[in-house]
């Protein structure tokens, strides 16, 4: 017997199989199960003990708790698990696998704790059991039986009184909620018509912007190169024609920058935009666009740029952080009258603050969540003045919340405007073990490639049961888990965690495409899942807890 081991037992002959009949039944009543998961778990080795014996001649059958009851078994002989009596023996318990050359049987068990003393305890009182014979076996196995009769017999009892009741409630009840059923089915099937209607109007949006946009984009790629010729390769032109030309060429570059903003809010609204992570030096990002964007100041405003405060490298995707604080500060240089446009970095624990703060005109109360609305601009002198589609903003957030981040505002009219980005610090997002569960191998795979780079081992489980047990086994620092599995479903799981002291604190994150209305925690819809959507949910379960 191994240290591990529980109980061992040769089965040699048909007095064996009653011996271990025996033994499984103390077995699963010492580790919890009730009466009738006693009697299927020895019926269940009942039937192997009898498989073993025609297959192999026999076989050592060894038992363990580790997570679920595990009984190994290992014949003198091959075995195959899809014999009748494996078959059988697989509606009895929950799983029947090959490791090797052996076959184990896996039964759950009730939460409690199987501490080491336990488990010693248990080995040494069934070490004194003694041999049994087939008539003690079939003994224990008629009161089995008998116990099961009586028991069904009052429950039969019982359940006819209580049927008696329910029938009469039922039918005094039956045709008010035949009505209240009609209602809520008609009801239902209108707010999914109308969902839908919804859903097929944004998909309609978004495919008529990306292809108008395309459309758009060749001609007034045209117009541009035209007016270019025009002014510095044709013929010279007189002063009132050489401005109309200038007019068409900055009209044209306006349709163009629309164009590519429509483009690129398409992109970002359909999910095909996926960060590509590098490492960011975000003084030379704040410097270079000191140098591009400078110029664009107005006469007594100054673009100041701050060096990053104890943070210099951002794990990020560059061309998009770049996109959203040109943005940023293209907004504060154009509505500044006065005064500054003034950025910054700073390290704010797990997450880096990004600042862009202007002395401009402000936006009013009111404003405030309407400029992130597509096409939406502030009404107001300047504004008139100044060119701009109303996209910027929208394809901004949308930017920063691909990023992981959030993106928020506050404004004082006729003083300023202050927009901050705040984004995750990858390299300050590090956990141990992590354990995904989900039935779905592929799934499985892309939560892999999404925590690459900030857990140092992860454990898959293809259901409910190997989530569970893998937890107890290896005390992970999250787990990812799904609501619709095999075995134990995601709610399930989360009730028995929460049930045992010992793995109550165990931080989840559930990752599902089902509804997640009585989840009591982080949610996220696995069909519209981004890496820094998932690296933002793992930062601040870790805030939470620490």
């Amino acid at each position: 017997m191994t240290s591990g081991e529980l109980l061992s037992i040769e089965v040699r002959g048909e007095g064996d199989v009653f011996t271990l009949r025996q033994h499984a039944r103390v077995v699963a009543g010492a580790a919890g199960l009730d009466q009738q998961d006693q009697v299927r778990l020895a019926t269940a080795l009942s039937e192997v003990g009898r498989e073993v014996l025609n297959q192999a001649g026999g076989a050592r059958i060894a038992f363990s708790i580790d997570g679920p009851l595990r009984v190994r078994v290992r014949g003198y002989g091959p075995l195959s698990p899809a014999a009748p009596g494996f078959a059988a023996a697989a509606r009895l318990v929950d799983e029947v696998t090959r490791e090797g050359e052996d076959v184990i049987l896996s039964k759950g068990l009730p939460p409690g704790r199987y501490t080491g003393e336990w488990l010693r305890d248990l080995r040494a009182t069934l070490a004194g059991l003694a041999k049994t014979s087939p008539l003690d076996e079939l003994r224990a196995q008629n009161q089995d039986l008998m116990a099961a009769l009586e028991d069904v017999q009052s429950q039969r009892d019982e359940l006819e009184e209580t049927n008696r009741g329910v029938m009469a409630l039922y039918t005094q009840l039956s045709e008010e909620l035949e009505r209240t059923n009609q209602g809520v089915v008609a009801l239902y099937a209108e707010l999914e018509d109308k969902s839908a209607r919804l859903r097929e109007a944004n998909e309609a949006k978004t495919r008529f912007l990306a292809s108008v946009s395309h459309e758009l984009r060749a001609p007034a790629s045209s117009i541009l190169g035209l007016a270019r010729m025009l002014l510095d390769l044709g013929e010279p032109l007189d002063d009132e024609k050489r401005r109309q030309a200038e007019l068409i060429r900055e009209s044209g570059r306006d349709l163009l920058n629309l164009v590519n903003e429509l483009l690129d809010l398409a992109k970002a609204e359909s999910g095909r935009l996926e960060p590509e992570v590098v490492d960011v030096s975000l003084r030379g990002l704040l410097r270079r666009l000191k140098e591009t964007l400078g110029p664009m100041a107005r006469e007594g405003v100054t673009l100041v740029v701050d060096d990053p405060d104890g943070v210099e490298i951002l794990q990020t995707d560059e061309l998009m952080l770049t996109h959203v604080l040109r943005n940023l500060l293209t907004n504060g240089l154009k509505f500044t009258e006065r005064g500054e446009v003034r950025v910054g970095a700073h390290a704010d624990g797990d997450h880096v603050l990004l600042r862009v703060a202007d002395t401009g005109i402000g936006i009013p109360e009111e404003e405030i969540e309407r400029i992130f609305e597509e096409f939406h601009q502030v009404r107001g002198p300047i504004q008139a003045s100044v060119t701009g589609t109303g996209l910027g903003l929208p394809y901004a957030r949308s930017l920063v919340a691909i990023l992981g981040g959030e993106m928020t505002v506050r404004s004082v009219v006729g003083e300023g405007t202050v927009f901050e980005v705040r984004l995750p610090r990858l390299d300050r997002l590090h956990l141990g073990r992590v354990v995904v569960a989900d039935d779905d191998a592929a799934f499985r795979t892309m939560l892999r490639g999404l925590l690459h780079g900030v857990a140092e081992e992860i454990e898959d489980a293809p259901d409910g049961y190997a989530a569970l047990a893998a937890v107890r086994r290896a005390r992970p620092d999250l787990l990812l888990l799904d609501l619709r599995m095999p075995g134990l479903t995601g709610e399930e799981v989360i009730g028995e965690l929460r049930a045992d002291p010992a793995l109550a604190a165990t931080p989840v994150i559930v990752v599902t495409s089902a509804d997640t209305g009585g989840i009591d925690g982080v949610a996220l819809d696995k069909s519209r899942l981004t890496r820094g959507e998932l690296l933002r949910a793992v930062g601040e379960i870790g805030k939470r807890d620490a």
